[in-house]
């Protein structure tokens, strides 16, 4: 056989493929939190006449999320690359700012999903937050309350309890698999 930089690059892309298939590792925590890298890495701006306003919802969704998904269940995790667990709840965030009446609309989607990919239901929170755009600091304190109000009200509508033979299963559902399926984008511009 002949050695040419084609045949061993695809030949690593094959391994490679092959070992991160078989190192799904299961995460220590029973609940895993996954949040779309696309909140961490695009930035969305809000709209006001005066200001241009852009910032990441992921860096500030996760905190707020993590905590308020901690009160309820025990063992809470965030997915960051492989892992498998009992639930993973996919978050995604979406934040508005009316500048007329200086008010932020907060609206967190939260699809929870078993351990072997089985939907248990999809969640919205909703809520509201009084405040103007200024400095940064300040704008992303009056977001970051916004997202806490919209995930207290999201808290209260997902289950607490998952049906016990679900815990039993081989097969998994893995955090890389939730991140796989395909994210509805709109591009207004």
């Amino acid at each position: 056989m002949k050695f040419t930089i084609r045949n061993v690059s695809s030949l690593l892309v094959a391994m490679l493929a092959i070992t991160t298939n078989s190192q799904a590792a299961e995460s220590q925590a029973k609940t895993l939190l996954y949040i779309s890298p696309n909140d961490y890495n695009y930035s969305v701006r809000l709209l006001h006449p005066y200001y241009n306003y852009w910032f990441e919802q992921g860096p500030l969704i996760e905190p707020v999320a993590l905590a308020a998904l901690k009160d309820k269940f025990v063992d809470v995790g965030l997915c960051k690359a492989n892992e498998t667990a009992d639930t993973i709840i996919k978050i995604k965030p979406h934040l508005f700012y009316n500048p007329q009446l200086q008010v932020y609309h907060s609206k967190i989607v939260a699809t929870v999903y078993s351990g072997n990919g089985h939907l248990y239901g999809t969640y919205v929170g909703e809520a509201q937050q009084q405040g103007f755009i200024s400095v940064d600091i300040a704008t992303k304190s009056h977001i970051t309350k916004a997202y806490a109000a919209a995930m207290q009200q999201l808290m209260t509508k997902l289950p607490l309890n998952q049906p016990a033979d679900e815990a039993k299963l081989d097969t998994k559902l893995t955090c890389a698999m939730i991140g796989a399926q395909g994210e509805a984008r709109v591009n207004l511009f």
